[in-house]
């Protein structure tokens, strides 16, 4: 389980920033049962699961989170103080990855894909199996980004395609996007205020680089949907509700 301590004091101090004093003592008093109730729902959906995954175990890695499918990251060391915005590790099902990827109807070798939140590297592998002109990581755990590297000197796959795939450790609303064609990942990796500053960020690059861009969006809850669905950058191309994913065109593209 998290460290709670570690977890509630930054929200509280995040909340009382944002909210105000009254309403933040009030939210905190519920916030240690909302994160038991989180955890609570974690072991609910994962019960049954032991052992490494079958993606792990045929690959020779270890991308699975570390409890009962994630890893929180309150049991982190972050140096970023964007942590608190961000969402617990949890691997992508190859499956939904793959089911993405086949949505897209582009000529890889011209793309750059990048994954905000590379975590343990799974979605990393995945991409690799498809010819990328440069696939990029990018993860602000200096702990799970160790794990990618690892995992991709590991791997057993003798399927890639790509051979430029490259880890970095740094907060994704610092690293700088690729002025060529590229598709930008998001397995949920963070709240909607780091969404909206990374939408800004999407939006004056392809001002500045008018070329073929791609948002994917994977999990998005009604507000960062909406949040997406309202850039005036993006158009949504793709909306696809059995795997819970959106694909987003730059508009400068796709008229």
């Amino acid at each position: 389980m998290p460290r709670i301590l570690r977890t509630i004091v930054p929200r509280i101090r995040k909340s009382v920033q944002e909210r105000g004093l009254f309403v933040s003592l009030y939210r905190s008093a519920l916030l240690p049962i909302h994160l038991l109730r989180e955890y609570l729902e974690t072991r609910r959906i994962n019960r049954g699961r032991q052992g490494p995954s079958d993606f792990d175990r045929e690959r020779g890695v270890k991308t699975d989170g570390d409890l009962e499918g994630w890893t929180y990251l309150s049991d982190l060391e972050i140096p970023s103080s964007n942590w608190i915005h961000g969402n617990n590790y949890a691997p992508i099902e190859p499956g939904r990855f793959q089911a993405i990827l086949a949505s897209l109807a582009l000529k890889f070798e011209d793309f750059v894909f990048v994954d905000f939140g590379s975590g343990k590297g799974r979605a990393l592998l995945l991409a690799a199996e498809f010819p990328f002109r440069k696939i990029v990581g990018v993860e602000f755990s200096p702990e799970l980004h160790a794990a990618a590297k690892t995992n991709l000197a590991a791997d057993r796959g003798f399927r890639r395609r790509c051979d430029s795939v490259e880890p970095v450790c740094m907060d994704f609303l610092e690293f700088s996007l690729p002025p060529t064609p590229s598709v930008l990942f998001f397995f949920n990796p963070c709240d909607e205020v780091v969404l909206a500053k990374m939408v800004r960020k999407i939006a004056q690059s392809i001002e500045a680089s008018p070329r073929e861009l791609y948002v994917v969006y994977v999990a998005p809850s009604a507000t960062k949907e909406r949040l997406l669905d309202t850039a005036e950058c993006l158009r949504k191309v793709v909306r696809n509700g059995d795997q819970n994913f959106c694909v987003y065109a730059a508009c400068r593209d796709r008229s």
